[in-house]
C-alpha cells in the first residue's frame, strides 16, 4: 500500500544486466499513522461493500479494517438498514486534523464533510438522506496481535468542528 514520495529515491542500476539481478525493491513499512489513516478511510469504503455482500460474508469484508466493539456494531447496523430497504450512498469528505497515538492506541479526529453521504432507497437509488457539514467524528483504533491497526470505535460527538486546512 505504500508508494514511493516525493523527494524518495531508487537508485538506478548502472546497466541491464544489474536490473536482472537486482532484486526489486522492498518498500519501507507504513508509519503507524499512515496506517492508521487508512484504516480509518477504508471503514467507510468496506461498509458500503459489506451492505451489499450476503449476510453471512460480511464480517469478513469489515474484519480487516474494523474491530470490536465497532464490528459487531457495523453488522447490527448493516443488517437494521437492510431491513429497512435503504443502503449508504457517497463517501464523506475527511478532513483528519490529529491522530494521537499511545502504544497500541490512537485517536483519530476528523471534521467530516459528510453533505456527499447518506441513504437511499435499495431498490429504486433515491436518495432518501444526506450527512451534514461540519461533523466531528471520534475514532478509537487499535493496533493488534497481527500488527494491524483497526478501528474499534466511532463517535459522532454533537457539537460541529470547523476543518484545519
Amino acid at each position: 500500500m505504500t508508494a514511493c514520495q516525493s523527494g524518495d529515491s531508487v537508485p538506478e542500476p548502472s546497466s541491464t544486466a544489474a536490473l536482472s539481478a537486482t532484486p526489486a525493491p522492498t518498500p519501507s513499512p507504513t508509519s503507524d499513522k499512515e496506517a492508521i489513516l487508512a484504516a480509518y478511510r477504508e471503514v467507510y469504503r468496506t461498509g458500503p461493500l459489506a451492505e451489499r455482500a450476503q449476510p453471512q460474508d460480511r464480517r469478513a469484508i469489515l474484519k480487516p479494517v474494523a474491530t470490536q466493539p465497532l464490528l459487531g456494531t457495523m453488522l447490527k447496523g448493516i443488517a437494521a438498514l437492510r431491513a429497512q430497504g435503504r443502503v449508504t450512498w457517497g463517501q464523506p469528505v475527511f478532513h483528519i486534523f490529529e491522530v494521537d497515538i499511545r502504544g497500541d492506541g490512537a485517536l483519530l479526529r476528523d471534521c467530516q464533510d459528510a453533505r456527499k453521504a447518506g441513504q437511499a432507497d435499495d431498490r429504486t437509488g433515491k436518495r432518501l438522506t444526506h450527512g451534514m457539514p461540519h461533523t466531528y467524528m471520534v475514532a478509537a483504533l487499535a493496533k493488534e496481535a497481527d500488527g494491524m491497526w483497526r478501528v474499534a470505535k466511532m463517535t459522532q460527538l454533537t457539537e460541529p468542528c470547523s476543518p484545519v486546512s
